[in-house]
């Protein structure tokens, strides 16, 4: 039984990896814009499937709800560069 206080928690090392193979990993961004073009033709459970696959692949290995850490945590990253970038307008 997986209780939901027991998930694996998301070292800074594996948030760092996350960031760095989007932002470096050219393959891997290539990859990530041709599996977008098949959303509306996937189920979501599909789509975050091979999405998590894709990053396996890429050497790092995480489950759904670390994904979704994973992307919001860059979401309000990139969310306080831009606010830190307005201000220095």
């Amino acid at each position: 039984m997986k209780l939901p206080w027991k998930k694996k928690r998301l070292s800074f090392e594996e948030a760092a990896k996350f960031n760095w193979e989007l932002d470096t990993n050219a393959e891997l961004r290539q990859k990530l814009d041709e599996l977008a073009k098949q959303y509306t033709n996937l189920s979501e459970k599909a789509y975050r499937r091979k999405l998590l696959l894709l990053f396996r692949e890429n050497g790092l290995v995480i489950d759904s709800s670390q994904l979704d850490m994973l992307l919001l945590l860059r979401h309000k990253t990139d969310q306080m560069l831009l606010e830190q970038e307005k201000s220095n307008i």
